[in-house]
């Protein structure tokens, strides 16, 4: 009986020890910097990720993957969202104020990109010109100190900064050499003289020395062994992108290669999601807003109520939503690991909670007051009024600004991508982070933004036209 007891103990032991989850290592990057970090086969690779697989295999923990904008990377680490960042990073004296950096991994040469049939072939000749960087970047930094008389023109992305070129907006590109060769195209050449050559770490946060001392370790290790190198090695050179001209061809490559399209699902997912459920939301908020300064306008009643009312109103119409967005994100939820899609979902549906008071309100104002006086005439008391009278007219006045807001809402949820979320926009991101073009997914997303409002208004005016021939 003890020997069942004690292997039935050991059994038990041994299944809690299996099922205990690993803890999670959260990484911060921008995949749109190859051979670093980038898509392929629908998941992020590049030596940035090959060392922080390492990492977290070295601390026996379970690496996720955050793919956020640049210039967020620090932010996200600063705030505790991520545990480290690494996307190319430059010491710089501003950051180290911010995170704490690693030992450096890799060295960065700092090169000037510019057309083949340009005249320049150094940076001292340009005079009073423009030149495109990467927001947030060391070539950023550098420009803006060292050369004064440069227009320097930031970018989200360095391949928009190459666009910029090709479409002589610019007179050239100033970036890292390596991910430069990625770019380059026959119509772009990379001066031979780098600008400034630094040095990448990764980096994580302020006065956590117990995880920087772990990870310093591990990268000493693969330095000596070698393995930066191989890693550096293997993601060299990774194109497998068709270079034609083919109109078929170029659609292949952005949408059926390499299973492009599940980019593009689950980005509309996303955006309909954080969409449908912000709208509920808004709606929620902006009917108890409206509500209570109708009342308040009408009987003088729920004076605190009120005041709370119209602050709420005033502060979020007068701010941008992606303010809202990250104070949400980076501030509210501060301590709390939350999905972000609920984030974008409260985030959004909070500010649309604004417009949607104001909306209602404007359709309590616009019923007649005949109307009204004649249903308290008929004695009926404000909240039969209201139900009974006023909200059925105001709901065929506010419905098409409702349908409005709709529509506005889906499209704002592009700004999801500051904090790291697969809407539309970001899914055309990935797939011309890969392909080298923006033509044809950004074409995509725009007929898909155009389908999906074109199918609400046509639902918001079906909606319109039965409540009015139910009217009538």
């Amino acid at each position: 009986m003890k020997k069942k007891l004690l292997l039935l103990l050991f059994v038990l032991v041994f299944a809690t020890a299996c099922g205990k989850k690993k803890e999670k290592l959260v990484l911060a990057t921008e995949a749109g910097f190859a051979p670093y970090e980038y898509y392929y086969n629908n998941e992020i690779v590049g030596v940035d990720i090959d060392i922080a697989k390492e990492i977290a295999d070295k601390l026996d923990m379970e690496l996720v993957i955050k793919d956020v904008y640049f210039d967020s990377i620090i932010t996200e680490v600063k705030t505790g969202k991520s545990d480290i960042g690494a996307a190319g990073i430059s010491y710089t004296e501003e950051r180290s104020r911010e995170v704490d950096f690693t030992i450096d991994y890799m060295e960065s040469r700092q090169v000037l990109i510019v057309k083949k049939n340009s005249k320049i072939n150094s940076i001292d000749k340009i005079k009073n010109g423009k030149i495109a960087v990467q927001l947030g970047s060391v070539a950023d930094s550098y420009l803006t100190e060292e050369y004064k008389n440069i227009t320097v023109i930031r970018e989200k992305k360095f391949l928009a900064a190459i666009q910029d070129l090709k479409d002589d907006k610019v007179v050239g590109v100033v970036m890292d050499e390596i991910p430069a060769r990625e770019l380059i195209t026959d119509e772009l050449v990379i001066l031979p003289d780098p600008l400034v050559t630094d040095h990448y770490g990764m980096v994580v946060k302020k006065g956590n020395r117990a995880l920087l001392n772990k990870i310093n370790m591990i990268i000493e290790e693969l330095k000596e062994t070698g393995k930066i190198d191989e890693f550096l090695l293997s993601h060299l050179g990774v194109k497998e992108e068709s270079s034609s001209n083919n109109l078929i061809d170029k659609f292949y490559y952005s949408v059926i290669f390499d299973g492009r399209y599940k980019y593009i699902f689950e980005g509309l997912r996303n955006t309909l999601l954080i969409a449908l459920g912000a709208v509920i939301l808004g709606i929620i908020l902006g009917t108890i807003c409206a509500v209570i300064r109708n009342i308040h306008d009408n009987t003088g009643k729920l004076k605190l109520l009120n005041i709370l009312a119209k602050i709420y109103v005033t502060v979020i119409r007068g701010t941008p939503s992606i303010l809202q967005l990250m104070i949400m994100y980076y501030v509210i939820f501060k301590a709390l690991s939350v999905n972000i899609v609920l984030v974008g979902i409260l985030s959004f549906g909070i500010n649309s909670g604004a417009y949607v008071a104001e909306i209602i309100r404007a359709g309590f104002n616009s019923v007649d007051k005949g109307q009204i006086e004649a249903g308290y005439a008929l004695g009926l008391h404000y909240s039969q009024v209201t139900s009974k009278i006023v909200f059925p007219i105001a709901l065929r006045n506010i419905l098409p600004a409702l349908g409005n807001e709709f529509i506005t809402l889906v499209k704002e949820t592009s700004v999801g991508a500051y904090i790291g979320i697969l809407e539309l926009t970001k899914s055309s991101d990935i797939i011309a982070s890969r392909t080298y073009d923006y033509f044809f997914p950004l074409s995509i997303i725009a007929i898909i933004y155009l389908i999906i409002t074109l199918v609400l208004t046509k639902l918001f005016s079906i909606m319109e036209r039965r409540l009015n021939h139910a009217r009538n």
